[in-house]
């Protein structure tokens, strides 16, 4: 009878614990997206920020700076991100609003229709790539004669307010990663008394996902300020461009995969080809294939992600193809954000379902 009762109460409990659960997500839900992109973005740097953790926590520090060591760390790494995405992008936004704003558009009409007419000329020799061309020209040209000036600066205002939503995203995201970090050891002290599995596959789980989302972030993190250095870099050296504001967005671009920084060369090298730059050309191209595309890509960045598993010792077992293709995924489905939740979220399930398959039993199976 006891035994009866007691089970029902937990059953009550489980229940009512579940339906308080999502009751609270649907208090939370405007800002669910944040608290996931922040806990994602905790896992990632949870190498880093013990590491920071340790270093407030020698003994020859004050004691002052020892006991509040999490603190400490949690406010120098939510600074670092803030110094690195969210000042860049308030200053990508400002700039592009103000450089959109003076556009002259009968200019750009008449620069882009002579560039198109120019590869079209070069066509002659292959008639059906030219009648190819010629048809892309009539309709880009009655497109583009079409354009208003209206519709210009709705267009620039739309991108603006959309970048200003996306500063605010990045500050929620910051306020969160704080939280997550300074509490981060509390947090997981929890879900491990909550979650009904082993310390041992707690453990494993863990490790798993933080090792990808580190390698991906990283990879990421340093992909980007190499290759927008580097374009930044290459555009003062070659004259007429802003080269601190292309290699901001450069540097964005080449999170974006497959096309990356090609974005922003691309149209460059279009606009040297029509101003009969050849030399400045194969420069670009030189650097933008050779340096950028494979040397810190292929190289450095292998380097980099392997002194910091040497340093901070996270592994992972996701396959390079798998990582890409969930991180495709994950901006296809979060945005930006997929970058670092597509991979967590698989890694996870990979982890996941292998602790599962250990627990089966497999005698039933033919022996290979």
């Amino acid at each position: 009878m006891w035994a009866e009762k007691t089970d029902e109460g937990v059953r009550f409990l489980s229940y009512l614990t579940l339906g308080l659960v999502a009751a609270s997500l649907y208090i939370f839900s405007a800002y669910l997206h944040y608290i996931l992109v922040a806990a994602v973005l905790s896992l990632c740097t949870s190498h880093g920020f013990t590491a920071l953790v340790r270093i407030f926590e020698r003994s020859s520090l004050p004691s002052f700076v020892r006991r509040q060591s999490r603190l400490l760390s949690s406010i120098l790494l939510t600074l670092f991100f803030l110094c690195l995405i969210f000042a860049p992008l308030v200053y990508f936004v400002s700039e592009t609003y103000s450089q959109m704003s003076g556009v002259d558009l009968e200019h750009v009409k008449d620069v882009t229709l002579e560039m198109v007419d120019k590869g079209v000329a070069l066509t002659d020799s292959i008639p059906i790539l030219h009648t190819f061309l010629e048809n892309l020209r009539a309709e880009g040209g009655s497109a583009l004669k079409g354009v208003s000036i209206e519709a210009l600066y709705k267009t620039v205002n739309g991108v603006a307010s959309g970048a200003g939503g996306l500063v605010m995203q990045i500050a929620w995201i910051l306020i969160f990663y704080f939280l997550f970090n300074l509490n981060g050891k509390q947090i997981l002290a929890f879900a491990a008394r909550v979650m009904p599995t082993s310390f041992e596959h707690e453990k494993y789980l863990y490790r798993e996902c933080t090792g990808t989302v580190a390698v991906v972030f990283y990879g990421t993190l340093f992909n980007m300020l190499a290759q927008g250095l580097t374009f930044g870099i290459l555009m003062a050296f070659i004259g007429g461009y802003n080269g601190f504001y292309l290699g901001v967005l450069a540097g964005f671009c080449s999170v974006i995969p497959i096309v990356g920084a090609a974005l922003v060369y691309i149209p460059i090298i279009a606009l040297q080809l029509f101003a009969g730059n050849y030399m400045n050309v194969v420069i670009i191209l030189i650097i933008v294939w050779g340096v950028m595309g494979f040397f810190i890509d292929n190289i450095l960045r292998l380097f980099f992600i392997g002194y910091l598993k040497r340093i901070f010792g996270f592994e992972y077992t996701m396959n390079e193809i798998l990582i890409l293709l969930s991180i495709l995924g994950g901006i296809a489905s979060f945005g930006f954000w997929g970058l670092i939740i597509g991979p967590s979220v698989i890694a996870l399930t990979l982890a996941a379902t292998n602790l599962y398959s250990s627990q089966i039993n497999h005698s039933g199976f033919p022996e290979e």
